[in-house]
């Protein structure tokens, strides 16, 4: 065999693998989180997301009907990802929810979306077309 024909034979090899290995799920996909105010009576949403163990995304203000968005990878090595937020509107106390958990919601959604309202956060169920997937807030 010639040299260069070896050269193009282990360059396709190297692409395949690189490929089976990205399909095999050792590199995580992109996750894209939406999140929209849906609290009653045009009430402005303060809310401070942050990843566990890295990412603060810091405080933010959403004007009724505004929205959050933002992407990771969750990890690979380690403890799993998982993002907390923290809510507050006029009239109500601090409270907080688990918008991602990496053993919940890796397979469920690569652009996870939410409403927030004054009872629950809901997410969108891709299955069912709804916002059905919804948690209560913890106080």
């Amino acid at each position: 065999m010639s040299p260069t024909l070896m050269r193009i034979i282990a360059h396709f090899s190297l692409v395949l693998l690189l490929v089976a290995v990205s399909e095999a799920a050792i590199f995580p996909h992109r996750v894209d989180i939406e999140l929209l105010n849906k609290l009653s009576d045009n009430k402005k949403l303060t809310i401070h997301c942050y990843e566990r163990y890295g990412e603060d995304l810091g405080e933010l203000i959403l004007p009724p009907g505004g929205k959050l968005n933002f992407a990771f990878r969750p990890r690979v090595v380690g403890k799993s990802s998982k993002y907390y937020c923290s809510l507050k509107w006029d009239g109500s106390n601090l409270k907080w929810f688990d918008m991602w958990s990496q053993g919940r919601d890796y397979n469920a959604c690569r652009v996870c979306k939410w409403i927030v309202n004054e009872k629950e956060a809901c997410r969108f169920d891709y299955g069912t077309g709804a916002y059905s997937v919804c948690v209560v807030y913890n106080q």
